[in-house]
């Protein structure tokens, strides 16, 4: 009597590329749902969806090491390590698009540290306006908020 091994599916690399789709579409739902800047740090690390989809890179990594075990009882020879490549692609992409791609533009014009700043007219906290140039010798702090997105 021979005995037949099934095969099981390799549910741990599918895990994988569900855990960093998860990561990646998630940021950007959290980010649209305006939930983000309620929470900054967790809008500008994304520290949380960086986590899954490391978590997802682990199980991708699983996964390829179970289809090519020493016991071949997983499937996924071929789809292991694709979805894996899909896995690590996709959180490349996100790393990038988080840090790379955040580049602030040359501001050619920008006034240099110890210039004098450019004669404005602001309006204070009752609305009224304030020329720079009328408050030349006092000093000045100027606060600009970047505000919400």
């Amino acid at each position: 009597m021979t005995s037949v091994m099934r095969r099981r599916r390799n549910v741990s690399a599918w895990l994988g590329l569900a855990l960093g789709l998860i990561g990646v579409v998630g940021y950007f739902v959290w980010i649209g749902l305006r939930i983000g800047p309620s929470v900054p740090v967790l809008r500008d690390t994304a520290i949380v969806n960086l986590i899954i989809v490391g978590a997802g890179l682990g199980l991708s990594v699983v996964g390829i090491r179970r289809a090519y075990g020493r016991h071949p009882t997983y499937r996924g020879r071929v789809l292991a390590p694709l979805l894996g490549a899909i896995n690590l692609g996709l959180g490349i992409l996100f790393i990038f698009s988080l840090y790379g791609a955040a580049v602030l533009p040359e501001a050619p014009n920008a006034p240099t540290v110890g210039q004098a700043a450019p004669d404005v007219t602001l309006s204070d906290q009752t609305g009224a306006p304030v020329q720079l140039a009328g408050l030349r010798g006092k000093n000045v702090l100027l606060v600009f908020y970047r505000g919400h997105w």
